[in-house]
């Protein structure tokens, strides 16, 4: 089965399609944004207008390497704007497949810590 498009945006990076989308988050204050690829292998969450940027990767695969199935929180090495835009969208997928150290980070349950 593949990705819901309705009401979804698509984009195009390195020849690969994604949908995404902003939604309110009910169980916190902050409006997600969603990032799928259609083989729904790349699923990537990021809370916006935290005090910490950060990413969730949900999906079975994170800088082209097989994930351990957990949602697995990353420091984001650039701030997110006030309004997301394809190229702030693109921007996150190319960093998020491309290999390099990330630093994962612990949950409180409430907020990311730093």
């Amino acid at each position: 089965m593949g990705v819901r498009k309705k009401s979804r945006r698509k984009i195009s990076v390195d020849d690969k399609e994604y949908i995404w989308y902003v939604e309110v988050d009910y169980d916190s204050p902050y409006h997600i944004l969603n990032i799928v690829s259609n083989d729904k292998q790349l699923v990537l969450s990021c809370p916006i207008d935290t005090e910490t940027p950060y990413l969730i990767s949900k999906g079975k695969l994170f800088q082209n390497k097989d994930t351990n199935g957990n949602w697995n929180r990353y420091l984001l090495p650039f701030n997110i704007p006030e309004i997301v835009t394809p190229s702030f969208v693109a921007k996150i997928i190319t960093w998020a497949m491309q290999d390099i150290n990330t630093q994962i980070i612990a949950w409180n349950g409430k907020n990311i810590p730093i």
